[in-house]
């Protein structure tokens, strides 16, 4: 005799779940199967991920380890909060001298100086002014940009500062810049041009008649390519400087070495001759008297590789067309490590 269910419900689900079988394929099963055994194991596996970078994190503090700024600790590194006072401007008014892959450029340079400037521990006073047109239409296109700390604008930065305290950054000024003063507003030319539009940033600097000056770059560096620089180059320098109060430290900690950039020695003289070294850096020999002094006072003399200044935890700035992991943070969310177990079964 045929056994009757006494729970009518469960007969009806038992007789729909072959039903719904039949109807997926079977990589719609796979990927069911897939997504149930994830949601079984997700607390576990999201609970081992999270202790698993708390040890990390404490493993790399005792080895002394430079760590990255968490989260929490970037919401709360604002430019309100930061003492440093100096003013630092993109000026965006010469859209019209762009076409729509330089502006794409240009936007993407504004975003990786947002990002190393959230990053510092004291971030500069960063503004972006004459925001509009194409600029503003890609600022738009890439996320809410307007809830970056950052001061955007479509005013003109002399509506914004007094022109006394207003140095237009252009690397055919006559003028030096020899330090960062707080209360000055330096500004960085917002135009992509590869060159074409040359000498612009300093005519339209004459012309608003405000002061004008160049990077201390010859000071410093001998380089085998133009003194030219990305909008995110000049941008870093500034920035590592106010950290650092030293411009060598902050040529050599940003520029690519691709720049071929070479350190100048402070104590260099005509009696000095240069010599290469097995490693292919150039040391100056020193003649006379001074080829008596110490191992200290001879390192002065000498010009050396950049890439020699610089400490492991400092980071170089790059170009557009290479890649760049710091960039992808400028949506606010850090990246995170998948595990070999989510990229299995999938997440949700």
């Amino acid at each position: 005799m045929e056994q009757v269910s006494d729970n009518p419900q469960s007969a009806k689900e038992e007789t729909q779940e072959p039903e719904m079988s039949a109807t997926m394929s079977k990589k719609q099963l796979r990927r069911q199967q897939r997504q149930e055994k994830w949601l079984s194991i997700k607390a576990e596996v999201r609970a081992k991920e999270k202790q698993r970078k708390k040890q990390k994190r404490r493993e790399a503090l005792e080895r002394g380890d430079t760590m990255a700024p968490t989260r929490k600790k970037l919401r709360s590194n604002t430019m309100a909060k930061s003492s440093c006072k100096t003013s630092v401007v993109i000026d965006c008014s010469l859209d019209s001298y762009m076409g729509e892959k330089d502006i794409m450029k240009l936007v993407k340079q504004i975003q990786f100086c947002y990002s190393s400037n959230r990053r510092s521990q004291n971030p500069m006073q960063f503004f972006v002014t004459g925001v509009q047109g194409q600029t503003e239409s890609r600022l738009q296109c890439i996320g809410d940009y307007q809830n970056w700390d950052v001061n955007f604008t479509n005013k003109d930065y002399c509506d914004i500062f007094e022109k006394k305290d207003i140095v237009y950054l252009s690397s055919e000024s006559d003028n030096v810049l020899q330090e960062l003063e707080p209360e000055k507003a330096y500004i960085i030319g917002g135009l992509v041009d590869h060159n074409h539009h040359k000498g612009l940033c300093h005519a339209l600097a004459v012309e608003k008649g405000v002061s004008h000056a160049q990077l201390p770059i010859s000071e410093y560096l001998d380089m085998k390519t133009r003194k030219v620089l990305t909008i995110n180059h000049v941008f870093d320098i500034l920035l590592k400087y106010t950290e650092t109060k030293d411009w060598l430290q902050s040529f050599c900690a940003v520029l690519p070495q691709r720049k071929g950039a070479q350190a100048k020695g402070a104590g260099e003289t005509s009696s000095q001759t240069e010599t290469k070294t097995s490693d292919g850096c150039v040391s100056g020999g020193v003649s006379g008297d001074e080829s008596d002094s110490g191992p200290e006072d001879s390192s002065a003399s000498n010009i050396i590789q950049c890439s020699d200044l610089v400490n492991d935890n400092s980071t170089a700035s790059v170009d557009d067309g290479e890649a760049r992991e710091q960039l992808s943070n400028v949506s606010v969310k850090d990246q995170v490590e998948s595990t070999d177990l989510s990229s299995d079964v999938g997440k949700s």
